[in-house]
């Protein structure tokens, strides 16, 4: 069965697939499932190891996922059944994946290709506010500072506060007004930085599918852009998502599904968020066939990826998949810091190199201040640390890297709790010129100038 012609199929299992409670689910399949494959594939978190170079290891947690997803399926909220599929079928649909994409148009697009552990093929980068909320007056100084910064290859976009000065209300006219406003000015921003044909991530404030669509209409967000259509944790999706998945299908519109598990919950610990990673990114490319597919698992505590559990979880499920499969695997940073803190430079500088390492496709950064959540919380800065550290861990060994990563973690570690999520915008760039003032400039290259005594090669890219 052809990749992007499964859609009607899904619908199809989503209308007669086993019907089951929504919280048994998750109690008595998802989590009793993820601690039976823990046992089965002996899988144990290894503080000395945070990035993985067991090649077995790696093709174990490959294992467990792949029985996770075909244990489990993917629940679908709106109907209250599961979407199951065979172990075969989910194979055949891995066949199926695209190995590459390219992402945006002209002299601006790039092309996104499947890699490998310790690969020295080029790494996509990702950068943007990703859905921080900004007032409008915000939004296009914001973006620019992403823009501005040649290290990045495509770009996701703050999220607006209000439109024309209405608050946005979900399924409701004010959030397609919204949607067409963010993409008017995503699209001016670009165009004035010279990039009007670079990939921009839509539609970042959509609540439901309704502003999703609306974004990417007639005049909106293009094709070559990049939808977004997440499942819920744990692997559960409803028929707001599969709507966009189903345009994305129909106009062949680049998608980029993703899939957060969360850390302590319904998949356990590190060990289980591993295994959750690899299935649920199986199912995700089985029920929501997309182009690139990312991760970002949370801890629920701490509001970040970048724990030494998560980080070892997220790069061996990388692993898993990478050496496994074609699928464009893509990673979000989401530091607990935010902008103007060493803190944040350190934990995007951690996660990068291990994820990178481990052979994915794309990178994506960064959900700042403990998940985005603080408004005006972002920078260019922000990103550009994560854009520089993937292409100099390019090419290097994972036994390499992981001993640098563990010397980046004690300078962050025992801040997470602390939640330094920094300043806002206005107060670590310049918003008329567009530059990082001289404090986090010089914070920036102070942070720099560390991680190349660490072993990170940044100065090869001078």
């Amino acid at each position: 069965m052809g990749h992007r012609g499964r859609i009607v199929e899904v619908l199809h299992r989503a209308e007669t697939g086993p019907i089951m409670d929504e919280e048994k689910f998750e109690r008595e399949l998802v989590a009793p499932t993820v601690k039976e494959l823990v046992k089965k594939y002996d899988l144990k978190f290894d503080d000395k190891l945070i990035v993985n170079s067991d090649d077995e290891l790696a093709d174990r947690i490959f294992q467990a996922g792949l029985d996770l997803a075909e244990t489990t399926g993917m629940f679908c909220q709106s109907t209250s059944r599961r979407i199951v599929w065979t172990r075969k079928e989910l194979l055949e649909g891995l066949r199926h994946c695209p190995s590459e994409v390219v992402m945006g148009a002209g002299a601006d697009a790039v092309t996104a290709r499947a890699r490998v552990p310790d690969d020295d093929q080029r790494v996509i980068v990702g950068g943007g506010a990703y859905g921080v909320p900004v007032p409008e007056h915000m939004y296009i100084p914001m973006s620019l500072s992403y823009l501005k910064e040649g290290v990045i290859d495509v770009i996701d976009n703050p999220s607006l506060e209000s439109v024309y000065g209405y608050p946005v209300k979900a399924a409701s006219p004010w959030e397609v007004l919204a949607a067409r406003r963010e993409a008017e000015l995503a699209l001016q921003a670009a165009n004035i930085a010279g990039r009007p044909g670079i990939c921009l991530g839509c539609v970042e404030l959509s609540a439901t599918a309704l502003g999703g669509l609306a974004g990417v209409s007639y005049g909106g967000y293009r094709t070559t852009d990049w939808l977004h259509a997440p499942i819920m944790s744990e692997l559960k999706t409803n028929y707001e998502m599969l709507s966009i998945v189903t345009h994305s299908v129909r106009t062949g519109t680049l998608l980029e599904a993703y899939y957060n598990p969360i850390y302590g919950g319904y998949v356990g610990g590190a060990e289980g968020v591993a295994v959750a990673v690899v299935g649920g990114l199986i199912l995700l490319n089985q029920c929501h066939p997309g182009h690139t597919y990312n991760t970002r698992p949370n801890h629920p505590f701490f509001n970040c990826d970048t724990t030494p559990e998560l980080i070892w979880a997220i790069a061996l499920g990388v692993q898993g998949l990478t050496r496994n499969t074609n699928l464009l695997v893509d990673t979000l940073v989401g530091p607990a810091g935010g902008p103007g803190t060493k803190t944040m430079l350190y934990e995007n500088a951690a996660f990068v190199a291990a994820t990178t390492v481990s052979g994915q496709s794309l990178m994506t950064s960064c959900h700042s201040s403990s998940g985005g959540s603080n408004p005006r919380h972002a920078s260019g800065l922000d990103s550009k640390i994560c854009g520089e550290v993937t292409h100099a861990v390019r090419g290097m060994k994972r036994d390499e890297v992981n001993e640098i990563v563990k010397q980046i973690i004690p300078l962050y570690v025992d801040d997470l709790d602390k939640k330094p999520i920094g300043k806002p915008f206005e107060e670590v760039y310049d918003i008329d010129k567009v530059e990082p003032t001289p404090e986090w400039q010089g914070m920036y290259d102070e942070v720099r100038e560390e991680l190349i005594k660490l072993g990170l090669p940044l100065d090869r890219l001078v």
